[in-house]
């Protein structure tokens, strides 16, 4: 998916669902957000269940901002990445490449969160790492 397409998708989920959040847009797309007990690594994981998609994060996350991040990032597998699963597994190229996308997903997002919540765009990176967990660079 390249970047207008990602642009698109992301402006479609806000209309359709009235929100930029990914935990309301799961619920919405009747995926179930679960907690479950992980090792430090991953924190979080989308797993399809007899075709439904579930996303898995970190307990360790529930009363993190972090939390936002990577339900965004999984959020993002279950969607553009849904029928990948084999392929993703058996191809560390392909590992890469939608651990890139998934990650470019949440970005953005989460970017369109922080204007819903705040009214305008993030002063800088920081801004998002704070208030949703990104990774820090």
């Amino acid at each position: 998916m390249n970047d207008r397409q990602l642009k698109k998708l992301i402006s479609f989920l806000g209309q359709r669902y009235g929100t930029f959040d990914p935990f309301t847009i799961a619920e919405k797309l009747n995926i179930d957000v679960q907690y479950r007990p992980f090792s430090k690594k991953p924190l979080g994981d989308t797993i399809n269940f007899f075709g439904r998609p579930i996303i898995l994060l970190a307990e360790s996350l529930k009363e993190s901002n972090q939390r936002y991040f990577v339900c965004a990032h999984e959020l993002g597998h279950a969607i553009e990445h849904a029928n990948m699963q084999a392929y993703y597994v058996s191809n560390d190229f392909a590992k890469t490449h939608y651990e890139v996308q998934a990650d470019k997903f949440a970005v953005s997002l989460l970017g369109q969160l922080y204007v819903e919540e705040n009214g305008h765009i993030p002063d800088n990176w920081m801004d998002l790492v704070h208030e949703y967990g990104y990774p820090s660079l």
